[in-house]
């Protein structure tokens, strides 16, 4: 009885908050760890993304041929055309949504030109060439061009440049907009997507921000996505925020350093931070965070900062080292843009204007609770600032499911 009576209170206690988060990230792909020369190296202590994987498991298979010319990723919910060179030539803007507005394929008609998070959440950031791993994956013609750096088009207006879209390019997964003008005809390939926004699947995708419409079915117009928790953040006062989106709890100073740092410096201040040695706001399992968890903090329909409107974060500086390293340049780092939300990259030793905005929580895999106790354990963990809200929520789902 006094067991049951624990999980109750428990239970009510877990209800009681939001750090769960609406949607729950993926993780990036990355499993190996480099040093600063781009050579491989164990990942055990280095804090890099190959270490933590944080995020939601990638389901295996992760996608699924429909043997109807279609594909759908079993990570997202989201239907592509199996074929990623559907028009067999480049297109602008505006040919590309028509193009995929005006698709029959599969027996569907919805077909749509993918938003900037649907076309993101196809790279795979352990991989050198993500459309060489996507054509292994089963789909075809999945172009990756880097003599002219083409990208494939997203259905979202960049909102600091009106005349560009934002484009993902699929050798090394920059996103970009400099250079996507809309009406240019030999810049960006076309994808067709369809359905989606099925919280069914394991990491759906949520909505990019984006409200003002620029054309027919675009980004602005459908507005596809998991909607956003209202309030987007929770602030509590103590130095931290926690973004009821994703469930990450982010510093409030968005700049703690106060300057900007190479990459192995933004790695080793969270590694001192956590030990104590700078301000750690209570917790000792801060991270760097990888690119996933900066780009999920973009709210496309703003700019310099591309931050939702009315966000409590103070000092925000314009590019971020992420901890997840650029499998086909490993002596090279991406780089959040928060001032665009582009996912940039920079060399490691030689990165200039680039800041440190740590992060914790978010789901981080199996953690091996089978008993009650584990749960506990956890719990006490959480409240000693040792482990995350979201571990505690992961253990005692591991902990019922092996009841």
């Amino acid at each position: 009885m006094k067991k049951i009576a624990v999980l109750s209170l428990l239970l009510i206690f877990l209800s009681s908050f939001a750090f769960a988060g609406t949607v729950k990230l993926p993780r990036t792909g990355q499993t190996k760890c480099w040093d600063t020369d781009g050579y491989e190296i164990p990942c055990a202590g280095t804090g890099q993304d190959g270490e933590i994987q944080v995020g939601v498991v990638w389901p295996e298979p992760r996608f699924t041929d429909n043997g109807d010319d279609t594909i759908i990723d079993n990570l997202t919910g989201l239907m592509w055309t199996k074929d990623a060179y559907l028009p067999g030539t480049t297109m602008n803007w505006y040919q590309a949504l028509d193009f995929c507005n005006n698709l029959n394929l599969g027996g569907y008609s919805d077909w749509r030109l993918p938003n900037v998070n649907e076309l993101e959440s196809l790279v795979n950031a352990d991989e050198s060439s993500n459309a060489t791993w996507l054509n292994k994956q089963g789909f075809i013609n999945v172009v990756c061009d880097n003599q002219f750096y083409l990208g494939y088009w997203s259905s979202t207006t960049s909102a600091c440049y009106a005349d560009s879209a934002l484009a993902v390019n699929m050798c090394d997964g920059l996103v970009d907009s400099v250079d996507a003008y809309k009406f240019d005809d030999l810049i960006c390939f076309v994808w067709p997507v369809r359905a989606g926004q099925d919280d069914a699947y394991p990491s759906p995708i949520w909505k990019t921000g984006q409200t003002v419409s620029y054309y027919e079915k675009d980004d602005g117009e459908l507005r596809r996505g998991i909607a956003w928790p209202t309030p987007r953040f929770t602030d509590p006062l103590d130095g931290t925020v926690t973004d009821n989106l994703t469930g990450l709890m982010w510093a409030k100073n968005a700049n703690l350093p106060g300057e900007n740092k190479t990459w192995q410096q933004a790695l080793d201040y969270v590694k001192v931070m956590n030990a104590g040695a700078f301000p750690n706001l209570g917790y000792t399992d801060w991270r760097l965070p990888n690119r996933k968890e900066y780009y999920s903090l973009t709210d496309f329909s703003q700019c310099d900062p591309a931050l939702p409107e009315g966000h409590p974060f103070t000092n925000v500086q314009g590019d971020y080292c992420s901890s997840t390293t650029i499998d086909s340049h490993a002596d090279s780092v991406y780089i959040g843009a928060i001032c665009t939300g582009e996912v940039g990259w920079d060399y490691k030793d030689t990165l200039g204007n680039r800041y440190v905005w740590p992060v914790r929580g978010g789901q981080t895999g199996p953690l091996g609770c089978s008993t009650w106790t584990d749960v506990i354990t956890k719990y006490n963990a959480y409240v000693n600032g040792q482990a995350s809200w979201n571990d505690v929520i992961t253990c005692y789902q591991e902990y019922a499911s092996s009841e």
